[in-house]
């Protein structure tokens, strides 16, 4: 069952570590899109080491270019504040903690969406314990 609700329209800001915080719109079907096309590229690419681990990548960094607006709490090296640029992007997500908690936060979110189904399963393979036997015994 796909549960029908609105889906935020408005930006919100996520807390990725202590002292850095992101703001980011919703992600919008047109983003998953883009994102699952970035991942469809390493897997067409020709070196194929590491290529689930790189796909995740593809599609966190996508998404996050796509949906950070504003940020507080990110310098340069002298520690001055930097704009929101997708090259600063990319060097927030070298992070590990930053990244790992923009995907926790922003985009595992929208993938279990993604995977919402019915609340009822189909009984395990064979003779059921979840439903009565209504079948009269063969002569």
């Amino acid at each position: 069952m796909i549960k029908l609700s609105s889906a935020p329209a408005e930006l919100s800001w996520l807390d990725l570590v202590p002292g850095v915080r992101v703001q980011v719109r919703p992600i919008t079907v047109a983003a998953m899109l883009v994102a699952r096309e970035a991942v469809g590229k390493v897997y067409r690419d020709e070196d194929q080491t590491d290529v689930t681990i790189r796909a995740g990548m593809a599609m966190v960094r996508e998404l996050a270019q796509r949906g950070i607006v504003a940020w507080e709490g990110v310098g340069d090296a002298a520690g001055e504040a930097v704009a929101v640029t997708p090259d600063a992007i990319d060097a927030l997500l070298d992070h590990w903690a930053a990244y790992d908690a923009l995907d926790a936060l922003y985009v595992a979110p929208a993938l279990r969406r993604d995977q919402e189904k019915n609340e009822s399963s189909n009984s395990p393979d064979g003779t059921s314990a979840e439903a009565p036997n209504t079948a009269t015994p063969a002569a």
